[in-house]
């Protein structure tokens, strides 16, 4: 390795997502391609740029990625989502404290000591009068043998947290599974659909497939199936629609226990 090359960049994981006005940002270049190169995640700019401020055509930082992408490295382990507005009101009240306010500080915080440690000691005193007592009579009731053991699933269920952010969309396991296989995917709105497929980084590739997410047992109107086909044909795409399985069904080989497994179906239009 040369010595004067580059280390390539890693950052701190899990990275910051930060959750404002309702949309997912990434505010560092750095993890922004990092995302892009290591885990398919392209989003896209939304900032001004500081030069030139009063045109939209081109657009710089922060990069906004969609709720999918978003839940899927949540998932994954390499992220974490900020509540902006919330970690805005934290840092607020964690400013640094004045004298007067550091002095009022240490005279509670002794205070609340003392009265811990009395209540401490009158608890002692009358542990010790109670268990005077108990020694002066005989114990005549026989000590339940098979008590009730205490689960911990009250303290377990305070740590469980799901991972899963109120505005996820439907289509999120369709979503999962096409990046489980390396697509690359972008909002599909410029072409009727929910996901511009790509192979590959869609700088180097041109997308292969509308995707379009639905539920199992969604009814499909005919004419939207042979409108997609035909206008995935127009642009040299394949119309693809997928859902998932019910849970209920059981895991088929290759698919992992707890995740429902994704079907999908491609049409296109063999004569245009």
């Amino acid at each position: 390795m040369d010595e004067g090359a580059e280390e390539p960049f890693v950052p701190d994981l899990p990275v910051a997502i930060w959750y404002v006005g309702g949309r997912y940002l990434v505010f560092d270049i750095k993890t922004a391609a990092w995302l892009r190169s290591e885990h398919n995640m392209c989003g896209y700019n939304v900032g001004t740029l500081p030069q030139a401020p009063s045109q939209n055509v081109f657009l710089g930082l922060p990069i906004m990625i969609m709720p999918e992408e978003a839940q899927l490295l949540v998932e994954k382990g390499v992220a974490r989502v900020v509540d902006d507005a919330r970690a805005h009101d934290q840092a607020i009240y964690a400013r640094r404290c004045t004298a007067r306010e550091q002095a009022y500080l240490d005279e509670t915080r002794q205070h609340a000591s003392a009265l811990v440690q009395q209540r401490m000691q009158e608890q002692a005193e009358a542990k010790e009068r109670a268990l005077g007592k108990q020694k002066a009579k005989k114990a005549k009731a026989k000590p339940n043998p098979d008590p009730t053991p205490k689960t911990g699933d009250e303290d377990e269920d305070d740590h469980d947290q799901v991972n899963a952010l109120p505005e996820l969309p439907a289509s999120y396991p369709l979503f999962r599974h096409l990046h489980s296989r390396g697509f690359f995917m972008t909002p599909g709105l410029r072409f009727g659909c929910q996901y511009s497929t790509y192979p590959g980084d869609p700088l180097r590739y041109h997308s292969h497939f509308l995707a379009v997410g639905v539920g199992w047992d969604e009814e499909l109107d005919l004419m939207d199936i042979v409108g997609g086909g035909r206008l995935g044909t127009g642009v040299k795409k394949g119309f693809l629609i997928g859902g998932s399985e019910p849970q209920s069904q059981p895991p088929q080989r290759g698919e992992k226990d707890g995740k429902a497994r994704v079907r999908t179906f491609t049409v296109e239009w063999a004569v245009m």
